[in-house]
């Protein structure tokens, strides 16, 4: 249990550390772009992804196996299965362009915070029926601009025994802008780090696999139902 809780330490240094050491040359090219183009904060995120890329190579508990399309659709809606905190740095790893939604409250830290939007976090308070609304006229924005969003479809973490009801909000936001939804499955995180438990739960290497499937267009659906309902036998355990 101790060495569990020493690895679950030297990760979370890696991570931060490995952040320190690259968010203030991220900034600084970001500033230099900011006036010359409308996202700038891509250059942002394309450095956040080799930083992710680096901690999944230097942390020894994981086995990332990862299988994309061969064509991953832009200004799309990608919805992912979600078993830990891993699984956010490990989308981000290959997704571009996009934007998450989280229940992870950062904005009380205003660095964090800042940085988090640079990222391509939001913090959303579900209890804020103003704040959700605002949310999906940005996120509608994005996906017009031919950008990407991230969704865990469960709104919250599994054990990775079985998948978890799945919210309408992505499904909803497909069927109103005409955006395809791309399923993903994430397999493995839960068995690494739970949720509520600051320790890894083992100190073995283990797999981790990300399978991405082929998008899902709205039109061939009737409503937000049905195609949920299609998109949670895709990514049934």
């Amino acid at each position: 249990m101790r060495l569990k809780c020493i690895l679950s330490v030297y990760a979370f240094f890696l991570f931060w550390g490995t952040i320190a050491l690259f968010v203030f040359p991220s900034l600084l090219v970001y500033f230099v772009v900011y006036f010359f183009v409308k996202y700038p904060q891509d250059y942002f995120q394309y450095l956040s992804s080799v930083i992710y890329r680096i901690f999944f190579k230097l942390l020894p508990v994981v086995d990332l196996k990862v299988h994309l399309l061969d064509d991953m659709p832009q200004g799309a809606i990608y919805v992912a299965t979600h078993q830990s905190s891993l699984d956010y740095p490990i989308l981000g790893s290959f997704i571009k362009k996009y934007l998450t939604v989280t229940n992870l409250n950062f904005t009380k830290i205003p660095f964090a915070s800042y940085v988090g939007k640079l990222i391509g976090a939001r913090a959303l308070n579900k209890n804020n029926l103003g704040e959700i609304a605002n949310m999906y006229e940005e996120l509608e924005e994005i996906l017009k601009d031919n950008r990407n969003i991230i969704i865990f479809p469960e709104g919250t973490r599994s054990d990775g025994s079985q998948l978890g009801r799945f919210k309408k909000g992505a499904f909803r936001l497909a069927m109103k802008t005409g955006k395809p939804i791309v399923p993903i499955m994430i397999n493995g995180s839960a068995k690494i780090l739970a949720k509520g438990d600051p320790c890894f739960k083992t100190t073995n290497k283990t797999l981790v696999e990300v399978t991405m499937f082929p998008p899902i267009y709205p039109k061939n659906f009737e409503n937000e139902i049905e195609m949920l309902e299609h998109t949670q036998s895709i990514l049934k355990y």
